[in-house]
């Protein structure tokens, strides 16, 4: 029949989505890397023997023959037609590399701690994220596509240009040391990695094409040539990164395909430092720390579902990843729901295949069963199971991996869940020894459809002997016979997921013991959450339907988060700042670009001071939290902005609880804003305009070329 014809091709195109939803079939078999038994290291031992952690159970691998036979366990999960072609390298396994490079000493140059420069608009102070530009008030690096312009600030002219192969992700700038993070699509000829330098016979592969994220550092002492000190590369796309001090965490990710295995600088990641988070997972989550000034690294790399943001403190890194229910998870449901409508032996056959994972043999079974009964049978059957699945509600799940950073060591702490999916970084925080997080859930129900769909059946002509006899004589004919058609109605059953409503909640966990102690549920319903920032004890939360509430929540006593007030206005903001005077600022959409000036003394009687609409406008801020500057001197915030075809910075006033567009500077590609003292510097990939930031006179163009 046609429905069981498309149950068997979601439910055998589908399954390899299963190891990352909730519904789960039967356990897992038993683990079948070994686990090692030492206790619990210190922040400074490699990773290899940690058994158990705070809030998780982990599985450490003791060689590549163990990882090797999880990942075939893994990939016996689907039906794999042949295998992907790869790409190779030469590989040594080795735990942690220290490279030749000659140290870098810290130095600080006088100029920064005198004149004020902007950097990089980041959430948590001391924690430097990737940009695009960075200054440091002697230098101003610009980076577009390939290439790496490196500008004197004083000289007010292009030193040096670096170009990569690569494509530029990000920059950091510390100590006159100058890190480039790129990505390439290498075209290296298909290989297998060599198995017997591995120590077995694992055939680990990495799929051809996958990206590559390498990491160029450089001494910028003498900014007209500068020098190379290291380079590190991993295998796989960056998540993002972090620069805590002089400490680069790199994230990259690499998908759990067949035989995959990370790699780093032509190295394999040795198995004491891969560790299985999940049951069933998906992604090598990649850890790679670096000492940007002395060049020695660690990886550490764990089977986790796939990360899609990172918020991070000075000591603790987080990573979620955010799920959505699946038409595997309705299908599931549906058969579970129907098992029990089945003959008991049928059921227990299904049963047993189901918890062994044998999709496609409890699909054979129901196919066979099915087949049998009458259309009259059959609807009433699915209207039975349709009305007991119409009741099981699936939610959006956030799973947090939690990690100690110290220096170049990474140690997994464990993980906790919540309800819901993150919206970005802004919507977690560490508060104390809590962690705030702010979701938006989707909530699901599994939906049944019968249509009896009449079928024409044709049965097949035939021809007959016919003998005919007279007295003696026999004559022998054939009869043609052409039955008439006839229509029989077959059933067709769609199972769906149905998004019910939305809700919003906020979350507070205990840092230490990773349990949920608080939480807030069920803010404004039918809608969605836009933007979210934490200020002292309040977090606040902007959602969105028709008009834009923001709501204050107080956090001060982290287990029992409660709402002290909202505002409704039109619009919504796609990104909150904190300005002094318990002022906040938003950057959103209402007909075009709108700035927003709250004021949020009081929590529970919060007010719009002031703002301003550019209809037919759009920044870049509104995606990317880095493009806004604020000079908190001067009472300005810089935003590039396109209006109608022509590009340019806003220079918006702040001051007197006012907000005034003082001036649209035009430049045509305009990216980032940065100042050092009085000089306002409006980059573009072609060309820096500085401006006297007090006038807005133009004093002059540095031209990047490019």
């Amino acid at each position: 029949m046609v429905f069981i014809a498309v149950l068997a091709l979601l439910v055998g195109t589908l399954i390899p989505l299963t190891i990352t939803f909730n519904v789960k079939v039967g356990e897992p078999p038993q683990v079948t890397p070994q686990v090692s038994s030492k206790p619990l290291p210190t922040h400074t031992q490699p990773l290899g023997g940690i058994t158990e952690l705070v809030g998780s159970g982990l599985t450490i691998f003791k060689s590549y023959e163990d990882i090797a036979e999880f990942l075939r366990y893994l990939t016996s999960l689907t039906t794999l037609v042949g295998l992907p072609r790869t790409y190779g390298v030469e590989v040594v396994p080795i735990t942690t590399v220290v490279p030749t490079v000659t140290p870098v000493t810290e130095v600080t140059t006088l100029k920064r701690d005198v004149v004020r420069v902007s950097r990089t608009n980041v959430q948590v102070v001391g924690v430097d994220e990737p940009d695009l530009v960075k200054c440091d008030g002697r230098l101003l690096i610009v980076a577009s596509g390939s290439k790496v312009s490196i500008v004197g600030v004083n000289e007010k002219k292009l030193l040096t240009t670096l170009s990569f192969n690569d494509y530029v992700k990000g920059l950091y700038l510390y100590n006159n040391t100058l890190v480039v993070i790129t990505e390439s699509r290498p075209t290296i000829k298909p290989l297998l990695i060599n198995d017997l330098e591995l120590g077995c016979r694992c055939g680990f592969i990495v799929p051809e094409g996958t990206v590559n994220t390498s990491v160029y550092v450089y001494s910028v002492l003498s900014p007209e040539v500068p020098e190379l000190k290291f380079k590190v590369w991993v295998v796989g796309p960056t998540l993002t990164s972090r620069l805590n001090g002089r400490y680069l965490y790199l994230i990259t990710t690499l998908p759990i395909i067949t035989s995959t295995i990370p790699i780093v600088n032509d190295v394999v990641v040795s198995p004491e430092n891969i560790v299985r988070v999940d049951n069933y997972p998906n992604t090598y989550t990649t850890i790679t720390s670096v000492d940007v000034l002395s060049g020695s690294y660690s990886t550490y790399s764990f089977m986790t579902g796939y990360s899609s943001w990172l918020y991070m403190s000075p000591k603790n890194l987080y990573l979620v990843s955010s799920t959505t229910p699946s038409y595997v998870d309705a299908y599931v449901i549906f058969i579970k729901v129907l098992i029990k409508y089945l003959p008991q032996d049928i059921a227990s056959e299904v049963v047993s295949k189901l918890d062994l994972g044998d999709f496609s043999g409890c699909v054979e079974l129901l196919i066979n069963y099915l087949s049998s009964l009458s259309l009259d049978r059959v609807k009433e059957l699915f209207s039975r199971v349709g009305d007991e699945v119409s009741k099981v509600v699936f939610n959006e799940v956030s799973r947090f991996y939690v990690f100690l950073v110290n220096g170049t060591s990474v140690v997994f702490r464990g993980s906790f869940e919540v309800d819901g999916r993150v919206l970005d970084q802004f919507s977690m925080e560490e508060l104390g020894d809590y962690f705030i997080v702010a979701t938006t859930s989707t909530n699901y129900t599994v939906k049944v459809f019968y249509q009896p769909t009449p079928i024409v059946i044709t049965p097949t002509t035939t021809t007959v002997k016919v003998v005919e006899c007279f007295r003696d004589k026999c004559v022998e004919k054939v009869l043609t016979i052409t039955p008439t058609p006839q229509e029989v109605p077959k059933p067709i059953f769609y199972v769906v997921l149905q998004s019910v409503t939305t809700e919003n909640n906020v979350f507070t966990v205990d840092i230490i013991n990773l349990r949920v102690m608080g939480s807030l549920r069920g803010l404004a319903e039918g809608e969605i959450i836009y933007s979210a920032r934490l200020l002292m004890n309040t977090f606040y939360l902007v959602t969105y339907r028709s008009v834009d509430p923001l709501y204050a929540i107080d956090v001060s006593d982290p287990t029992k988060p409660k709402v002290l007030g909202y505002l409704k206005i039109p619009g919504f903001s796609e990104y909150l700042h904190p300005l002094p005077n318990n002022k906040l600022l938003g950057i959103g959409v209402e007909d075009g670009l709108k700035i927003s000036l709250f004021n949020v003394l009081d929590p529970k009687n919060m007010s719009e001071l002031s703002k301003i609409r550019i209809e037919g406008a759009w920044s870049p801020a509104l995606q990317d939290h880095h493009a806004v500057t604020i000079d908190l001197d001067n009472e300005l915030v810089l935003i590039p902005v396109s209006i109608r075809g022509s590009s340019g910075v806003t220079v918006v006033s702040y001051s007197d609880d006012l907000l005034v567009l003082k001036k649209f500077i035009e430049h045509e590609g305009v990216f980032r804003t940065v100042y050092v003292g009085d000089e306002l510097y409006i980059i573009s990939p072609k060309s820096i305009k500085v401006y006297n930031i007090r006038t807005l006179d133009r004093l002059c163009e540095v031209v990047l070329g490019g």
